[in-house]
């Protein structure tokens, strides 16, 4: 099992800022964890000039103390272990290097529902963290932490995107971890990009139908090898897939490997996932 023992969660302190934040002093509380609240205050847009005036005329001082006061509020009947961290430049950047600094066990944020041709235009933040963090990160859905309700934590339904090569062993530990701590069902999903994979079974001359069967029945028995729970060989572009998989079963939380090598779970997997948000997604950096 993965001991998760301390836990950044980073914040842009927007009006649902304090949804994400107890949802982090609930994964404290279950995990026996530390918190760190980090919040990256952005330089403003426009010339150079406007942004030495922001940082010499008392206006970055004045947001980077007014961050400081709204997380002691919130944090202030908090009675789990706690501090912040209050940085001035790209949030995206800024959150990178205190995780380097800091050394969590899992980073958590919060996505802010963009649409797909919102976030083609102005991009991501959870995106693009998802792709330069070195550390698991954990991504809340938008209606988790809405306004309207304060929805409970639980993780009942886990998927662990297999992709049946040695990396899904950190999957396994981190399914394991959270499903210690929420008594969560655990899916184990493989989804097939190729009608025909070489690697698990020869090409024959026998029917089309009936290789595919025994590729799945192949896939299922080393699927079973991983850990004893439900399986599920699906057929598609994975990210689209594991999205579709999860809206149908209930699932509430994924967790996908993050990794460039052909074969395995790719950053344009996990940007798919981010993209439709059906739950939860937790990315685990693989070998980078």
């Amino acid at each position: 099992m993965q001991p998760i023992r301390k836990i950044l969660c980073a914040t842009d302190l927007s009006k649902n800022c304090d949804h994400l934040l107890s949802f982090g002093v609930d994964l404290c509380i279950r995990f026996d964890a530390s918190l760190l609240v980090f919040h990256a205050v952005p330089p403003p847009h426009g010339s150079v000039a406007r942004k030495i005036e922001f940082e010499r005329g008392g206006e970055k001082q004045k947001q980077m103390k007014s961050a400081q006061a709204k997380i002691n509020k919130h944090m202030a009947s908090c009675t789990t272990k706690w501090e912040s961290v209050i940085a001035y430049g790209d949030p995206v950047r800024e959150t990178a290097r205190a995780a380097k600094l800091a050394k969590p066990d899992m980073v958590m944020a919060a996505s802010l529902g963009l649409s797909g041709f919102q976030q083609f235009f102005i991009g991501s933040v959870v995106g693009s963290m998802a792709q330069t963090l070195l550390r698991p990160f954990l991504v809340i859905p938008p209606g988790k932490t809405g306004p309207e309700t304060r929805h409970p934590l639980e993780f009942t339904h886990i998927i662990v995107a297999c992709s049946l090569t040695p990396s899904d062993s950190h999957l396994k530990k981190h399914a394991l971890a959270f499903s210690e701590r929420f008594n969560s069902k655990i899916h184990l999903v493989h989804v097939m990009e190729s009608p025909l994979n070489e690697r698990v079974v020869v090409s024959t001359s026998a029917p089309y139908e009936q290789v595919q069967r025994r590729l799945e029945a192949t896939l299922s028995i080393q699927l079973k090898k991983i850990m004893p729970c439900k399986t599920k060989i699906l057929h598609g572009v994975p990210g689209e897939e594991l999205a579709l998989y999860a809206k149908n079963h209930g699932i509430d939380l994924i967790i996908a490997g993050v990794d460039d090598h052909p074969g395995r779970i790719t950053l344009s997997t996990s940007a798919t996932l981010l993209r439709q948000l059906p739950c939860a997604l937790l990315t685990i950096p693989i070998n980078r």
